[in-house]
């Protein structure tokens, strides 16, 4: 097993961004792309300054970053996460976790030793989607 992980994010904005700020910090973490509509998001400014390949198209990151380890999905796109399922059955790619909107506010809220869980912006983002 490698000792380092590679991720990519959709959803540059609210959730995404303090997420990705996170990541950054860590050498063992890899960020092989970002996805957000919005190109002005904070993370979609913060990926540009690190030279992380920035995407407007979010299937269109995923089919770039291939077998990534975890796809971070906090876009609050009911639909996407879907999608995202059906390209990776139609690709074969058994390898990549899809890390849910609750996993990534777990995540942030310990990062920041937050007292309370950071609030969710994708509040109909329920179980494996």
């Amino acid at each position: 097993m490698s000792q380092n992980i590679s991720i990519a994010v959709i959803g540059a904005g609210r959730t995404g961004s303090p997420l990705l700020r996170e990541l950054l910090q860590y050498d063992y973490i890899q960020v092989l792309g970002v996805a957000d509509l919005d190109p002005n998001s904070t993370g979609m400014t913060l990926a540009r300054e690190q030279q992380i390949p920035c995407f407007s198209d979010p299937i269109a990151m995923v089919e770039a970053v291939g077998e990534v380890d975890i796809l971070v999905e906090v876009s609050g796109d009911r639909d996407l996460k879907a999608k995202i399922k059906q390209h990776y059955e139609t690709a074969g790619n058994r390898h990549t976790i899809i890390l849910h909107d609750l996993v990534a506010r777990l995540v942030i809220s310990l990062c920041d030793r937050s007292p309370t869980l950071v609030p969710s912006r994708h509040p109909d983002d329920h179980g494996i989607g």
